[in-house]
């Protein structure tokens, strides 16, 4: 399960269990998965903040039973009443002064990270900084305890002096940290300990892999025919910008969107019309656009707007008329993210749900935000953008981030680096906007898109190249996928 900082303070108030006691089962399982990853002969220094965390490293110090595995406290001595408890209870010979802090990390072969846990919050004093730099410089093997001090559990928030890990032992639940690690890089590896505590049926933070993924996708039926799912429609392209649309194209025949109406500039018709045989396609121009557009979208099931239409000239009306005429999911990219920079405000007033679906850079311009603050804190930005604009936010990158505005959350683990390169996005459009097309929970449908786009990449690497990885095979990969369970 995954929780966030204030869910899991509830699991361990509905436990049952005194915190002490809490902390005496935390501190075991460190200090057994420690016995496991070290000998005897290697030389332990735990560092210690005052709260909760360090009490968890001073438990695990007097469990392993070891002369060399020693405490130092980094922040001040224990504060937190349990803490102070198990402080009591440890030999003080295996409590070191501050003075030997550096000659200690320099011999350490094992440094325990037990300084701050999931309710830090805000930035690293200097003197923390100092010391941090010298676990994060030292040749020993760091192990963080729940969270690696100095980020914090939910936002994404990573100060740049954070500790760096080869093993983040996670308590109980992944938190939100554990789940962007492909964002900020700093676990080499995270190993969730059972800690047996009574878990809520549901958590806001949502997961996605294969089985739940086809538990979900609808089969043919045998009296299926090409528009019994429902019609996908797709708006885009533009001179200079085909293949972005094409891409779309490709995404939704991946998933097998059995009707695809395909609305484009005249000028590209040529272009995208000899690479798909499939979709319906109609190009239009600025005099004939609003008669020929306006009958499709009100029968598509779901509508993709904005992947290539930079070149569009009358790319804005196109679209009002799909926000203001659809009848189901509209899916928002590119070129529309950007005309919508100052008029947020309207989707308070339009009908029909809609997916935006930005990259970090995208979604600082629709802010007006520098991009450093927003990728500092790319959860809660997202959330209250998607609660505030009443929109399923879809926050591309290493790990996508999809909001609702009833706040749940999904953070994406599948995919790899072959995704970075340009037309990635406008793969997950379609591939998204043929998925909305054929299910009716819009939010799940959208995480299934989210997660089948790196799941396809990270199967496709298995014979292609990361570096010159082609996003076209998309289809025959998924081909593979359907075959294995009986679609």
């Amino acid at each position: 399960m995954i929780i966030d900082s204030l869910g899991m303070k509830a699991i361990e108030k509905q436990s049952g269990l005194s915190m002490d006691e809490l902390m005496e089962n935390a501190g075991k399982a460190i200090a057994e998965e420690i016995e496991k990853e070290t000998t005897r002969k290697e030389n332990i220094l735990i560092l210690c903040g005052k709260g909760n965390n360090g009490g968890d490293g001073i438990v695990a110090c007097r469990l392993l039973e070891r002369e060399n595995c020693n405490v130092i406290f980094v922040d001040g001595e224990p504060k937190a009443k349990e803490a102070l408890h198990a402080y009591s209870l440890l030999d003080k010979k295996h409590v070191f002064k501050n003075s030997r802090l550096k000659k200690e990390i320099q011999k350490a072969d094992i440094i325990v990270d037990a300084v701050y846990g999931f309710g830090f919050h805000g930035a690293l004093k200097k003197e923390i900084r100092d010391i941090f730099d010298l676990v994060n410089t030292s040749k020993a093997r760091v192990f963080s305890i729940d969270i690696n001090s100095g980020a914090e559990a939910d936002s994404g928030h990573v100060d740049k002096d954070t500790i760096h890990s080869d093993i983040t032992f996670a308590l109980d639940c992944f938190k939100p940290f554990h789940m962007l690690n492909k964002e900020h890089g700093l676990c080499k590896e995270i190993r969730l300990l059972d800690l047996h505590l009574p878990h809520p049926e549901q958590s806001l933070y949502h997961e996605m892999d294969e089985e739940i993924f086809f538990s979900s996708f609808p089969k043919k039926k045998t009296t299926a025919y090409k528009n019994s799912s429902g019609k996908t429609m797709i708006v885009g392209g533009s001179y200079g910008m085909a293949g972005a649309l094409s891409l779309n194209i490709t995404g939704a025949k991946t998933v097998g969107a059995s009707y695809i109406d395909v609305v484009l500039d005249d000028s590209i018709y040529p272009i995208v019309a000899s690479h798909h045989i499939t979709p319906v396609f109609h190009p239009v121009h600025k005099e004939n656009m609003e008669k020929v557009v306006l009958p499709l979208i009100r029968n598509a099931r779901a509508i993709a707007c904005g992947s290539g239409m930079t070149n569009m000239e009358y790319k804005q009306e196109c679209m009002d008329l799909v926000l203001q005429n659809a009848k189901g999911p509209v899916v928002l990219d590119a070129e529309c993210l950007r005309l919508l920079r100052y008029n947020t405000y309207l989707f308070r007033f339009i009908k029909t749900p809609v997916v935006l679906t930005p990259h970090i850079g995208e979604f600082a311009y629709l802010l007006n935000k520098p991009i450093e603050e927003v990728m500092d804190r790319k959860i809660e930005y997202a959330l209250k953008f998607s609660r505030e604009n009443r929109v399923i936010l879809v926050l591309k990158g290493p790990n996508t981030i999809v909001a609702s505005p009833a706040g749940d959350v999904y953070i994406n683990q599948s995919g790899n680096q072959a995704l970075g390169q340009a037309g990635s996005g406008d793969l997950l459009t379609g591939i998204m906007t043929g998925i909305l097309t054929m299910t009716r929970d819009i939010y799940k449908a959208v995480c299934m898109a989210v997660w089948l786009h790196g799941k396809l990449a990270d199967l496709g690497t298995e014979d292609q190249s990361i570096q010159c990885f082609n996003l076209e095979s998309f289809p025959w990969i998924m081909d593979k996928l359907f075959k294995k369970h009986g679609f």
